[in-house]
Protein backbone atom coordinates (compact mmCIF):
# COMPACT_ATOMS: atom_id res chain seq x y z
CA UNK A 1 0.00 0.00 0.00
CA UNK A 2 3.01 2.18 1.18
CA UNK A 3 4.45 1.61 -2.53
CA UNK A 4 1.47 2.23 -4.17
CA UNK A 5 0.81 5.92 -2.42
CA UNK A 6 4.46 6.99 -3.18
CA UNK A 7 4.12 5.91 -6.94
CA UNK A 8 0.44 8.08 -7.03
CA UNK A 9 2.45 11.00 -5.37
CA UNK A 10 5.22 10.41 -7.95
CA UNK A 11 2.76 10.54 -11.08
CA UNK A 12 1.02 13.34 -9.62
CA UNK A 13 4.07 15.58 -9.44
CA UNK A 14 4.97 14.96 -12.90
CA UNK A 15 1.74 16.01 -14.10
CA UNK A 16 2.16 19.23 -12.05
CA UNK A 17 5.65 19.86 -13.32
CA UNK A 18 4.18 18.84 -17.39
CA UNK A 19 0.92 21.07 -16.67
CA UNK A 20 3.59 24.49 -15.88
CA UNK A 21 6.47 23.32 -18.14
CA UNK A 22 8.71 23.66 -15.63
CA UNK A 23 11.62 21.56 -14.40
CA UNK A 24 13.59 23.37 -11.84
CA UNK A 25 12.45 22.92 -8.05
CA UNK A 26 12.66 26.66 -6.85
CA UNK A 27 11.65 30.01 -8.30
CA UNK A 28 12.17 33.26 -5.70
CA UNK A 29 12.12 36.93 -5.90
CA UNK A 30 15.33 38.31 -7.15
CA UNK A 31 16.33 35.04 -9.32
CA UNK A 32 18.59 31.95 -8.18
CA UNK A 33 20.25 32.91 -5.53
CA UNK A 34 18.39 36.10 -4.06
CA UNK A 35 21.29 37.99 -5.29
CA UNK A 36 19.37 40.12 -7.87
CA UNK A 37 21.99 38.17 -10.60
CA UNK A 38 19.88 36.43 -13.59
CA UNK A 39 21.27 33.73 -15.30
CA UNK A 40 20.18 34.87 -18.70
CA UNK A 41 22.30 35.23 -22.13
CA UNK A 42 21.68 36.32 -25.69
CA UNK A 43 19.87 39.88 -24.60
CA UNK A 44 19.71 43.06 -26.32
CA UNK A 45 22.86 45.22 -25.90
CA UNK A 46 21.11 48.44 -26.54
CA UNK A 47 17.36 49.39 -26.60
CA UNK A 48 15.41 51.41 -29.36
CA UNK A 49 15.24 55.06 -28.30
CA UNK A 50 11.52 54.26 -26.76
CA UNK A 51 13.11 50.87 -25.05
CA UNK A 52 12.09 47.17 -26.06
CA UNK A 53 9.11 46.12 -28.01
CA UNK A 54 6.42 45.78 -24.92
CA UNK A 55 4.73 41.85 -25.19
CA UNK A 56 1.75 42.84 -23.57
CA UNK A 57 0.69 44.76 -20.16
CA UNK A 58 -2.26 43.99 -17.69
CA UNK A 59 -3.49 46.76 -15.66
CA UNK A 60 -5.70 45.19 -13.02
CA UNK A 61 -3.65 44.13 -10.04
CA UNK A 62 -4.21 46.60 -7.45
CA UNK A 63 -1.87 47.83 -5.10
CA UNK A 64 1.57 46.31 -4.00
CA UNK A 65 5.12 46.41 -4.67
CA UNK A 66 5.93 42.57 -4.98
CA UNK A 67 7.68 41.45 -7.85
CA UNK A 68 6.61 38.54 -10.05
CA UNK A 69 8.04 34.93 -10.05
CA UNK A 70 8.08 33.19 -13.36
CA UNK A 71 7.58 29.34 -13.23
CA UNK A 72 7.59 27.58 -16.46
CA UNK A 73 4.83 28.77 -18.57
CA UNK A 74 3.31 30.80 -15.48
CA UNK A 75 3.96 34.07 -14.00
CA UNK A 76 2.62 34.61 -10.35
CA UNK A 77 2.20 37.76 -8.55
CA UNK A 78 0.37 39.47 -5.46
CA UNK A 79 -2.02 42.31 -5.81
CA UNK A 80 -4.16 44.35 -2.98
CA UNK A 81 -7.33 46.46 -3.65
CA UNK A 82 -9.15 47.82 -0.71
CA UNK A 83 -7.16 45.90 2.11
CA UNK A 84 -7.86 42.49 0.76
CA UNK A 85 -5.15 40.43 -0.88
CA UNK A 86 -5.07 38.21 -4.26
CA UNK A 87 -2.62 36.24 -5.88
CA UNK A 88 -2.07 36.00 -9.49
CA UNK A 89 -1.84 33.53 -12.12
CA UNK A 90 -1.08 34.38 -15.82
CA UNK A 91 0.64 32.99 -18.34
CA UNK A 92 3.09 33.86 -20.83
CA UNK A 93 1.39 35.69 -23.09
CA UNK A 94 -0.37 37.86 -20.26
CA UNK A 95 -3.77 35.96 -19.78
CA UNK A 96 -5.52 35.71 -16.74
CA UNK A 97 -5.44 32.59 -15.33
CA UNK A 98 -6.78 32.32 -12.09
CA UNK A 99 -7.06 35.09 -9.40
CA UNK A 100 -7.34 33.81 -5.66
CA UNK A 101 -8.39 36.31 -2.55
CA UNK A 102 -6.34 35.15 0.40
CA UNK A 103 -7.73 37.43 2.68
CA UNK A 104 -6.46 40.88 4.26
CA UNK A 105 -3.41 42.45 3.35
CA UNK A 106 -1.60 45.70 4.25
CA UNK A 107 -4.17 49.32 3.55
CA UNK A 108 -2.45 51.74 6.24
CA UNK A 109 0.43 53.96 5.27
CA UNK A 110 1.54 52.97 1.62
CA UNK A 111 -0.97 50.41 1.42
CA UNK A 112 -0.71 47.62 -1.15
CA UNK A 113 1.20 44.15 -1.28
CA UNK A 114 4.74 43.97 -0.07
CA UNK A 115 6.53 40.04 -0.58
CA UNK A 116 6.47 38.37 -3.78
CA UNK A 117 5.84 34.58 -3.65
CA UNK A 118 8.07 31.73 -3.50
CA UNK A 119 7.67 28.53 -6.03
CA UNK A 120 8.74 25.19 -4.66
CA UNK A 121 8.44 21.77 -6.02
CA UNK A 122 4.33 22.25 -7.19
CA UNK A 123 3.76 24.86 -3.85
CA UNK A 124 3.64 28.85 -3.52
CA UNK A 125 4.24 30.11 -0.20
CA UNK A 126 3.95 33.91 0.82
CA UNK A 127 3.16 35.71 3.98
CA UNK A 128 1.27 39.04 4.52
CA UNK A 129 2.26 42.45 5.83
CA UNK A 130 -0.50 41.30 8.89
CA UNK A 131 1.41 38.30 9.70
CA UNK A 132 -0.41 35.38 7.52
CA UNK A 133 1.94 32.81 6.34
CA UNK A 134 0.18 30.71 3.07
CA UNK A 135 0.66 27.45 1.34
CA UNK A 136 -0.88 27.44 -2.33
CA UNK A 137 -1.08 24.79 -4.58
CA UNK A 138 0.71 26.06 -8.07
CA UNK A 139 -1.84 24.92 -10.40
CA UNK A 140 -5.10 25.88 -8.87
CA UNK A 141 -4.21 28.36 -6.43
CA UNK A 142 -6.15 26.27 -3.86
CA UNK A 143 -4.83 27.39 -0.14
CA UNK A 144 -2.83 24.31 1.63
CA UNK A 145 -2.38 25.56 5.02
CA UNK A 146 -1.67 28.70 6.48
CA UNK A 147 -0.04 30.06 9.70
CA UNK A 148 -0.70 33.18 11.44
CA UNK A 149 2.42 34.09 12.17
CA UNK A 150 2.04 37.54 14.65
CA UNK A 151 -0.27 34.64 16.61
CA UNK A 152 1.91 31.54 16.92
CA UNK A 153 5.20 33.33 17.38
CA UNK A 154 3.76 37.10 18.75
CA UNK A 155 6.56 39.47 16.23
CA UNK A 156 5.13 43.06 16.44
CA UNK A 157 3.78 45.17 13.62
CA UNK A 158 6.87 47.22 12.24
CA UNK A 159 5.34 50.36 10.96
CA UNK A 160 4.53 49.19 7.50
CA UNK A 161 4.01 45.98 7.96
CA UNK A 162 6.01 42.90 7.25
CA UNK A 163 7.54 42.61 4.48
CA UNK A 164 9.37 39.12 4.06
CA UNK A 165 9.81 37.04 0.56
CA UNK A 166 9.84 32.97 2.07
CA UNK A 167 12.74 31.28 2.04
CA UNK A 168 11.93 27.56 1.23
CA UNK A 169 14.29 24.59 1.22
CA UNK A 170 13.52 20.52 0.48
CA UNK A 171 11.50 20.27 3.87
CA UNK A 172 10.80 24.13 5.70
CA UNK A 173 9.94 27.58 5.03
CA UNK A 174 11.45 30.01 7.05
CA UNK A 175 10.18 32.78 8.71
CA UNK A 176 11.55 35.96 11.13
CA UNK A 177 9.51 36.95 13.91
CA UNK A 178 11.88 38.87 15.54
CA UNK A 179 10.59 38.36 19.39
CA UNK A 180 11.71 38.35 22.74
CA UNK A 181 11.44 34.26 22.70
CA UNK A 182 13.00 33.83 18.75
CA UNK A 183 13.95 35.34 15.82
CA UNK A 184 13.69 32.97 13.15
CA UNK A 185 11.01 29.80 12.79
CA UNK A 186 11.07 27.03 10.60
CA UNK A 187 7.79 25.55 9.73
CA UNK A 188 7.45 21.93 7.76
CA UNK A 189 6.65 23.37 4.21
CA UNK A 190 3.97 20.54 3.40
CA UNK A 191 2.19 20.68 6.71
CA UNK A 192 2.83 24.39 8.40
CA UNK A 193 4.06 22.41 11.45
CA UNK A 194 6.59 24.29 13.80
CA UNK A 195 9.76 22.32 13.44
CA UNK A 196 12.33 24.54 15.29
CA UNK A 197 12.59 27.97 17.03
CA UNK A 198 15.85 29.82 16.74
CA UNK A 199 17.19 31.80 19.75
CA UNK A 200 15.89 35.62 19.99
CA UNK A 201 18.42 38.68 19.41
CA UNK A 202 16.37 40.71 20.87
CA UNK A 203 15.32 42.89 17.72
CA UNK A 204 11.89 43.50 15.84
CA UNK A 205 11.54 42.64 12.22
CA UNK A 206 13.02 45.12 9.55
CA UNK A 207 11.60 44.69 5.98
CA UNK A 208 13.67 42.06 4.15
CA UNK A 209 13.98 38.09 3.11
CA UNK A 210 16.39 36.32 4.34
CA UNK A 211 18.73 33.99 2.22
CA UNK A 212 20.87 30.94 2.62
CA UNK A 213 24.87 30.15 2.03
CA UNK A 214 26.55 26.90 2.10
CA UNK A 215 30.35 27.50 3.31
CA UNK A 216 32.08 24.37 3.89
CA UNK A 217 29.06 22.24 3.08
CA UNK A 218 27.26 23.27 5.73
CA UNK A 219 23.73 25.40 4.94
CA UNK A 220 23.23 28.29 7.15
CA UNK A 221 20.64 31.00 7.11
CA UNK A 222 22.10 34.86 6.89
CA UNK A 223 19.27 37.76 8.12
CA UNK A 224 18.36 41.04 9.28
CA UNK A 225 16.55 42.73 12.44
CA UNK A 226 16.40 45.79 13.09
CA UNK A 227 19.68 46.25 14.24
CA UNK A 228 22.38 43.25 13.24
CA UNK A 229 22.38 40.58 10.64
CA UNK A 230 22.55 37.60 12.29
CA UNK A 231 22.77 33.37 10.89
CA UNK A 232 21.84 30.52 11.70
CA UNK A 233 22.31 26.81 11.41
CA UNK A 234 19.25 26.18 8.98
CA UNK A 235 19.35 22.28 9.85
CA UNK A 236 18.13 23.28 13.55
CA UNK A 237 17.95 26.88 13.98
CA UNK A 238 21.29 27.06 16.14
CA UNK A 239 21.99 30.84 16.28
CA UNK A 240 25.74 31.09 15.31
CA UNK A 241 26.80 35.08 15.29
CA UNK A 242 25.31 38.77 14.98
CA UNK A 243 27.28 41.71 14.29
CA UNK A 244 25.36 45.45 14.48
CA UNK A 245 24.05 47.19 11.61
CA UNK A 246 21.98 50.36 12.58
CA UNK A 247 20.49 52.32 10.21
CA UNK A 248 18.71 56.09 10.98
CA UNK A 249 15.31 54.11 11.05
CA UNK A 250 15.78 50.83 12.14
CA UNK A 251 15.46 49.38 8.57
CA UNK A 252 17.10 46.77 7.06
CA UNK A 253 15.32 46.35 3.55
CA UNK A 254 17.95 44.69 1.61
CA UNK A 255 18.98 40.28 1.80
CA UNK A 256 22.29 40.55 2.16
CA UNK A 257 24.94 38.71 -0.31
CA UNK A 258 27.14 36.26 0.15
CA UNK A 259 30.00 34.93 -2.12
CA UNK A 260 32.92 33.52 -1.28
CA UNK A 261 33.26 32.93 2.25
CA UNK A 262 32.16 36.60 2.58
CA UNK A 263 28.79 38.77 3.28
CA UNK A 264 28.12 41.92 1.99
CA UNK A 265 24.93 43.80 3.42
CA UNK A 266 23.60 47.90 2.62
CA UNK A 267 20.87 49.28 4.60
CA UNK A 268 19.15 53.02 3.80
CA UNK A 269 18.41 56.42 6.31
CA UNK A 270 22.84 56.49 6.70
CA UNK A 271 22.89 53.38 7.30
CA UNK A 272 25.61 52.29 4.64
CA UNK A 273 26.95 49.08 3.35
CA UNK A 274 29.60 46.67 5.51
CA UNK A 275 31.74 43.20 4.18
CA UNK A 276 32.27 40.18 7.17
CA UNK A 277 34.29 37.62 6.63
CA UNK A 278 33.34 34.19 7.75
CA UNK A 279 35.70 32.25 10.50
CA UNK A 280 37.16 28.72 9.30
CA UNK A 281 34.76 27.24 11.01
CA UNK A 282 31.69 29.66 9.77
CA UNK A 283 30.23 29.97 13.11
CA UNK A 284 31.65 33.91 13.83
CA UNK A 285 32.32 36.25 11.76
CA UNK A 286 34.48 39.52 11.67
CA UNK A 287 33.99 43.15 9.84
CA UNK A 288 36.24 43.74 6.52
CA UNK A 289 34.93 47.45 5.74
CA UNK A 290 32.05 50.06 5.98
CA UNK A 291 31.15 51.79 3.14
CA UNK A 292 28.94 54.98 4.63
CA UNK A 293 27.77 56.23 0.87
CA UNK A 294 26.13 53.48 -0.11
CA UNK A 295 23.22 53.01 2.02
CA UNK A 296 20.41 51.74 -0.69
CA UNK A 297 17.37 52.07 0.61
CA UNK A 298 14.87 49.83 -0.88
CA UNK A 299 16.33 49.15 -4.75
CA UNK A 300 19.15 46.17 -2.89
CA UNK A 301 22.71 45.81 -4.74
CA UNK A 302 24.54 43.10 -7.39
CA UNK A 303 28.21 41.64 -6.65
CA UNK A 304 28.87 41.46 -10.40
CA UNK A 305 32.61 40.44 -10.78
CA UNK A 306 35.31 43.35 -9.43
CA UNK A 307 32.22 45.54 -8.28
CA UNK A 308 29.34 45.75 -5.85
CA UNK A 309 26.69 48.29 -7.31
CA UNK A 310 23.91 49.93 -5.63
CA UNK A 311 22.36 53.56 -5.51
CA UNK A 312 22.88 55.56 -2.44
CA UNK A 313 19.84 57.21 -0.41
CA UNK A 314 21.69 59.93 1.10
CA UNK A 315 24.18 60.51 -1.81
CA UNK A 316 21.59 60.15 -4.75
CA UNK A 317 24.10 58.12 -6.81
CA UNK A 318 25.00 54.91 -8.66
CA UNK A 319 27.93 53.74 -7.13
CA UNK A 320 30.53 50.79 -7.94
CA UNK A 321 32.13 49.39 -5.13
CA UNK A 322 35.71 47.55 -4.90
CA UNK A 323 34.66 44.65 -2.64
CA UNK A 324 38.61 44.46 -1.26
CA UNK A 325 38.64 47.87 0.47
CA UNK A 326 34.77 49.36 0.16
CA UNK A 327 36.13 52.41 -1.55
CA UNK A 328 33.94 53.93 -4.40
CA UNK A 329 35.65 53.36 -7.69
CA UNK A 330 32.98 55.05 -9.83
CA UNK A 331 29.65 57.16 -9.73
CA UNK A 332 26.93 58.42 -11.82
CA UNK A 333 23.74 60.37 -11.50
CA UNK A 334 22.44 59.97 -15.46
CA UNK A 335 19.75 57.62 -13.50
CA UNK A 336 18.06 58.41 -10.25
CA UNK A 337 18.49 56.00 -7.61
CA UNK A 338 16.37 53.07 -7.41
CA UNK A 339 16.53 49.17 -7.87
CA UNK A 340 19.33 46.91 -9.62
CA UNK A 341 19.45 43.46 -10.87
CA UNK A 342 22.56 41.81 -13.61
CA UNK A 343 21.96 39.78 -16.23
CA UNK A 344 24.00 38.71 -19.54
CA UNK A 345 26.60 41.17 -18.51
CA UNK A 346 24.56 44.52 -17.90
CA UNK A 347 22.57 46.06 -15.24
CA UNK A 348 19.14 47.21 -15.27
CA UNK A 349 18.72 49.57 -13.01
CA UNK A 350 14.96 50.95 -12.51
CA UNK A 351 14.74 54.56 -10.65
CA UNK A 352 12.01 55.52 -8.50
CA UNK A 353 11.67 58.37 -10.96
CA UNK A 354 10.18 55.26 -14.03
CA UNK A 355 13.46 55.52 -15.70
CA UNK A 356 14.57 51.89 -17.09
CA UNK A 357 18.14 51.91 -17.67
CA UNK A 358 20.53 49.46 -19.80
CA UNK A 359 23.98 50.03 -18.47
CA UNK A 360 27.31 48.95 -18.76
CA UNK A 361 30.09 49.07 -16.03
CA UNK A 362 33.74 48.35 -16.71
CA UNK A 363 37.52 49.56 -15.86
CA UNK A 364 36.11 53.10 -17.27
CA UNK A 365 33.32 53.56 -14.99
CA UNK A 366 29.29 53.64 -15.92
CA UNK A 367 27.83 54.20 -19.69
CA UNK A 368 24.02 54.07 -19.49
CA UNK A 369 23.76 52.28 -23.03
CA UNK A 370 19.63 53.13 -23.47
CA UNK A 371 17.00 54.10 -21.08
CA UNK A 372 13.06 54.34 -21.29
CA UNK A 373 10.57 55.86 -19.17
CA UNK A 374 7.93 53.13 -17.15
CA UNK A 375 4.52 55.22 -18.07
CA UNK A 376 1.98 52.37 -17.60
CA UNK A 377 1.15 51.67 -13.39
CA UNK A 378 0.60 53.73 -10.53
CA UNK A 379 2.42 54.95 -7.06
CA UNK A 380 6.16 54.46 -6.49
CA UNK A 381 8.90 52.87 -8.76
CA UNK A 382 9.55 50.59 -6.15
CA UNK A 383 8.99 46.55 -7.39
CA UNK A 384 11.97 44.95 -8.54
CA UNK A 385 12.04 43.86 -12.50
CA UNK A 386 12.60 40.30 -13.08
CA UNK A 387 14.04 38.79 -15.79
CA UNK A 388 13.24 35.08 -17.75
CA UNK A 389 13.90 33.86 -21.12
CA UNK A 390 14.66 36.85 -22.75
CA UNK A 391 11.59 38.71 -21.47
CA UNK A 392 11.92 41.88 -18.89
CA UNK A 393 8.90 42.03 -16.25
CA UNK A 394 8.45 45.37 -14.48
CA UNK A 395 5.83 45.75 -11.81
CA UNK A 396 4.47 49.59 -11.14
CA UNK A 397 1.77 49.34 -8.80
CA UNK A 398 -1.55 48.05 -10.53
CA UNK A 399 0.60 47.77 -14.03
CA UNK A 400 2.63 44.57 -14.75
CA UNK A 401 4.19 45.05 -18.33
CA UNK A 402 6.58 42.09 -20.01
CA UNK A 403 9.02 43.42 -22.40
CA UNK A 404 11.18 41.48 -25.21
CA UNK A 405 14.97 42.08 -24.50
CA UNK A 406 16.15 39.03 -26.65
CA UNK A 407 18.84 39.38 -29.09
Amino acid sequence: MVKKLFIVAGIAALSLTSSLGYSQDLVQWRGPERNGIYPATGLLKTWPAEGPKMLWSYEGLGKGFSSVIVVGKRIYTTGQTEGLGTLFAFDLQGKLLWKVDYGKDWNESFPGTRTSPTYYKGNLYLLTALGDAICFNAETGKKIWNVDIKAKFGPSSPMWGLVESPLVDETKVYFSPGTTTTSMVALNRLTGETVWKSASIGEVPAYNSPTFYTYKNKKYIVGALSKSLYAVDASDGTLLWKIPQVSGNTIHPNTPIYKDGQIFSTTGYKGGSLLLKLSDDGKSVTQVWHNATLDSQTGAAVWVGNYIVGSGQTDKSWQALDPKTGNVLFQTTELGRGVVISADGLLYLYADNGDLGLVELNDKGFTVKSKFKITLGTDQHWAHPVIDNGVLYVRHGNALMAYSIKK
